[in-house]
């Protein structure tokens, strides 16, 4: 598996040098020390664990140079130049490599070069000495972490604990904050809201981490995470909404209104400055931060209304959320008033700030991103936004039916703000909010309408997208290509606005689900994020800007291989149409003139198997009998040259249903016997990753090859036919009336090997995502008016 490094910056030796001095690596007066000498001593500063020079020095005899001679004896030798095999033999074993189980004495380099790890050759001077130790201290080590970060996990760094000044290695940040003293405290913002209506502005509860050395002047920049689950979730697995219903007659639709919640005006800040009162109770939730906060990032969280220690009520989705998260930003770039309890008394503000923030986080907490970057509010200066919602329709809708998250059926807006509706824990709060929360519960159940499943004003109030000009931050989106909960068309279609904006824009996708990808095997994910707010949020020219592609996409048949894209779009592909035909082929020339049906009975032998729905979906692509009777496949012949499928496929499908409403779903699938990697990352090293010296710890992971399997899915999309004529308004039909279906599955970047074949699946009930009719219907396919066309490199 290689450890690919995008994040090293290429550094002359001059600046190689003053950062080496500047940690206390290098002795000042190298220059005057013998080549012996200097690798002893660099060896034995890499050797953080032993706490004076004496352990240190016993330490070399833990080495071998060679198969035949330890690192003391090759010192005692008084060396003139180190071999490269013998340098890296050493080095391998400073980055946690194991002689004879990870590699073997004879061959070093070879097995740095499997690994991607980099080596500098003849190392005969001082000056390549000098060279190589600092691209050795910015090498991933076997835990995949840079070595001068292994070195900080055994307390390298607490020298300069005090100091009160960041230092830099590389480009990026160093941890040398004192991780025993961090700051947690707690602050109420005051909001312009009223979303529980009792007249008085919705207070926030916010809570800081920040570095002790912030409150001796040093100004530092906040990292902010909007985690409407900070508080804490309340959990009713057996409340989800039932989809073992028919499906309604979708002109019944009848385009329910967002309605906003009252304004109360907040009062301006004052001159007044207390510290604050209340100690944060709550931990940091996500380990970037918490590795950054080491580094001297303040780590900000608030829930926002209705969540635990604040005032209001969850309205998932909708323009008070992102008021709330974007009020959080505004206090802590001077804008806003903040107390230190909800006395109200005394204003606190956040004079530790630099007045930069940056945000932070996954799914929900990437949406907010996504929300609060689209109002241009002062002080954000970029996202890092992951498995992000755009718009909440593409989250629980989609072209006009109810299509519910992966393993989230019948759950909805309303059932969200259920789970993040956290103040009612307080049973202070819960008297006071019991009854309006009941009330927006009933109104979020109208308005979402599970009933027809059509795009309304409710929803447009919930689409970031249309608000896109607004943003004024840098952005990064991060997404998971088999994310089936937030589908990649959320990051997609915002993607196509956010690369045409003036900003700096990077878009990364990796092969998993619902995942972080901060700390895989096969990027150093969380070097460059140290890089690109360094940069960002203290304005540190350190060539982030320019130190990796636009787009990176990791590959779906080898994890360790990257591809590096200027865009992701159809475009970077060229078009090719498939066309089913009568005998169950995928062509590229001549379509089938048949008319076949096929028979859809809902979710009757799905609920009667007792199956769960992720065995029911790999058994349906697989053309099990059982399962792939209700539907109709076409397939390609093998491919004797391998392609990337780009962009998002559209399908075209004249189709009738035996009643007067249906649905229809397509799914693209790669078929062919072979291991691919698992659905999930492989944890390697469990907790093996120290996020700064004893300050918590991550997991290396990976995908790897798994089992053998005989089908992946690529992508997949579902339609109203009531919707054939306008997916913003459905229309009438009728029984046996035939309708032109013309609409996107879900973008992907999949790459199909040698010998596999490609299948397009016409269904109609997909158990896992839409509604399960209790009612058969009768689907016939005119296979002349019926293709797949796609984008392929």
């Amino acid at each position: 598996m290689k450890y690919n490094q995008y994040a090293y910056v290429d550094t002359d030796y001059d600046k190689q040098v003053k950062e080496l001095r500047d940690i206390n690596f290098l002795p000042q007066n190298f220059k005057d020390w013998s080549f012996s000498d200097l690798l002893a001593k660099l060896v034995k500063m890499t050797i953080a664990e032993a706490k004076s020079d004496e352990a240190k020095t016993a330490k070399l005899a833990e080495f071998a140079v060679s198969d035949t001679q330890t690192l003391a004896e090759f010192i005692a030798e008084k060396p003139e130049k180190i071999g490269t095999n013998q340098f890296y033999n050493v080095a391998l074993q400073l980055l946690g490599y194991h002689v004879h189980y990870d590699y073997q004495l004879d061959d070093p380099t070879g097995f740095m070069q499997k690994q991607a790890l980099p080596v500098v050759k003849d190392i005969d001077s001082i000056e390549k000495l000098v060279s190589a130790f600092y691209r050795l201290l910015n090498t991933r080590a076997k835990n995949g972490q840079l070595l001068i970060d292994v070195m900080a996990g055994k307390g390298y760094f607490t020298q300069f604990w005090g100091q009160n000044e960041f230092k830099y290695f590389n480009g990026k940040s160093l941890p040398v904050f004192n991780t025993d003293k961090v700051i947690r405290e707690v602050v109420y913002v005051e909001t312009d809201l009223d979303t529980d209506k009792d007249g008085k502005s919705d207070l926030i509860q916010v809570t800081v981490f920040r570095p002790a050395e912030s409150n001796n002047n040093l100004k530092v920049p906040a990292l902010y995470t909007a985690s409407p689950y900070f508080g804490g979730i309340i959990a009713n697995e057996k409340r989800n909404h039932n989809v073992d219903e028919n499906l309604s007659d979708a002109t019944e639709w009848d385009d329910p209104k967002y309605e906003a919640s009252p304004e109360v005006k907040a009062q301006k800040p004052g001159t007044e400055n207390r510290p604050a009162t209340e100690e944060a109770v709550h931990k940091s939730s996500y380990p970037l931060n918490e590795y950054l906060l080491a580094r001297g990032f303040a780590s900000v969280f608030a829930g926002g209304i209705g969540t635990r220690g604040s005032d209001g009520l969850r309205i998932t989705g909708a323009p008070e959320e992102t008021e709330s998260a974007k009020e959080v930003i505004e206090w802590l770039h001077g804008d806003r008033i903040a107390y230190t309890d909800r006395s109200k008394k005394h204003e606190t503000k956040a004079s530790w700030c630099n007045g930069n923030i940056g945000m932070t986080g996954r799914s929900y907490l990437g949406t907010l991103q996504i929300a609060v970057a689209t109002t241009g509010v002062k002080g954000l200066k970029t996202v890092v936004s992951e498995a992000a919602i755009s718009s909440w329709y593409d989250y629980y809708r989609e072209h006009g039916l109810v299509i519910a998250p992966e393993a989230c059926q019948g759950e909805d807006l309303d059932l969200l703000a259920e789970t993040c509706q956290s103040n009612l824990w307080d049973a202070g709060s819960y008297l006071k909010i019991k009854p309006k929360y009941n009330e927006m519960q009933k109104h979020l159940l109208s308005h979402e309408d599970r009933t027809t499943g059509q795009y309304s004003d409710f929803w447009e109030a919930r689409n970031y997208r249309h608000h896109t000009d607004g943003i004024k931050c840098s952005w990064i989106s991060v997404h998971g290509l088999n994310d089936w909960n937030v589908k990649p068309k959320n990051v997609y279609k915002v993607w196509q606005k956010v690369k045409n904006l003036p900003i700096k824009h990077h878009l990364f996708l990796h092969q998993g689900p619902h995942y972080n990808m901060n700390n895989l095997v096969s990027i150093d994910f969380t070097d460059l994020m140290n890089l690109w707010f360094v940069h960002e949020l203290l304005d540190i020219e350190n060539n982030a800007y320019d130190q990796w592609p636009t787009v990176m996409i990791q590959d779906n048949l080898h994890a360790d291989k990257w591809h590096k894209e200027d865009d992701w779009s159809n475009e970077i592909g060229q078009e090719v149409t498939y066309y089913p035909t009568n005998d169950g082929d995928l062509q590229k020339d001549g379509n089938g003139k048949d008319k076949q049906s096929f028979t859809d009975v809902g979710g009757k032998e799905f609920k009667e198997a007792k199956i769960s729905e992720e065995d029911w979906q790999y058994k349906f692509i697989c053309g099990d009998e059982k399962w792939a009777k209700p539907s109709l496949r076409f397939t390609t012949d093998e491919f004797i040259h391998p392609l990337t499928i780009v962009g998002r496929p559209e399908v075209k499908v004249r189709v009738s249903g035996s009643l007067p409403k249906g649905q229809i779903s397509v799914a693209l699938v790669e078929l062919g016997n072979r291991k691919r990697l698992t659905a999930t990352p492989k944890f390697l090293m469990r907790g093996g990753q120290e996020l700064g010296y004893r300050f918590g710890t991550d997991t290396l992971q990976e995908f790897v090859p798994d089992k053998l399997t005989h089908a992946k899915l690529i992508t997949k999309g579902h339609m109203n036919l009531q919707n054939y004529e306008d997916m913003m308004k459905p229309s009438k039909i009728e029984a046996g009336e035939f309708v032109d279906l013309d609409f996107k599955l879900q973008p992907t970047y999949y790459r199909l090997p040698i010998g596999a074949k490609l299948a397009l699946i016409i269904y109609s009930t997909d158990q896992g995502m839409t509604k399960r009719p209790l009612e058969d219907e009768t689907y016939t396919v005119d296979l002349a008016n019926t293709e797949i066309k796609f984008y392929q490199k």
